[in-house]
């Protein structure tokens, strides 16, 4: 008489799993704003009109060059528009293909380590690419679900501490 060996065992969760395969982890779904918005005045619009006219011109006298002057103005200028966007509702999913920020997946494999970053009354992870010109990965999320984030990305990369930028303070500083 033949022994039955069972295919799938119980992993004491009431999860099935495969005879010597490590259980699987229930995914991390949630869903957050893309990124802060930070409300802004006509003051602040003023301000931006301003200071691009002063760049514009201190770049024309500096290069004596229109086009220069010119680009420097577009800039500004969708510096302006981007300020005006207000942020999309994304759903974010860390499961153990990778992660998911609303439409794109992204594999763990491209990236270092992630941190836990506090943005004003908000925590978000910072996600640190292995590629120089790739840049950071940002997923806002709820204080309630910080452990079970945390948990899951900690069974993938590793954490590491990681304070504002120069270009994030700035940021934060015009409210931008």
């Amino acid at each position: 008489m033949q022994e039955e060996n069972p295919q799938w065992q119980p992993n004491g969760d009431s999860q099935y799993t495969e005879q010597g395969t490590a259980p699987t982890l229930e995914p991390v779904v949630w869903t957050a704003s893309e990124y802060v918005a930070h409300q802004k005045s006509s003051t602040w619009y003023i301000a931006l009109g301003c200071g691009s006219a002063v760049v514009t011109v201190i770049m024309f006298l500096i290069t004596r060059n229109i086009f220069s002057a010119i680009v420097v103005a577009a800039a500004c200028m969708a510096l302006g528009v981007f300020a005006a966007r207000q942020p999309q509702t994304k759903q974010y999913a860390i499961t153990e293909d990778g992660i998911v920020c609303g439409d794109k997946n992204y594999s763990y494999a491209i990236f270092k380590s992630y941190s836990i970053v506090d943005e004003d009354a908000i925590s978000c992870v910072w996600l640190r690419p292995l590629k120089r010109f790739m840049p950071t990965v940002v997923m806002y999320f709820a204080p309630d679900d910080e452990e079970k984030i945390v948990n899951m990305l900690d069974n993938f990369l590793a954490q590491e501490d990681r304070e504002h930028d120069f270009v994030d303070k700035v940021s934060r500083r015009i409210r931008f």
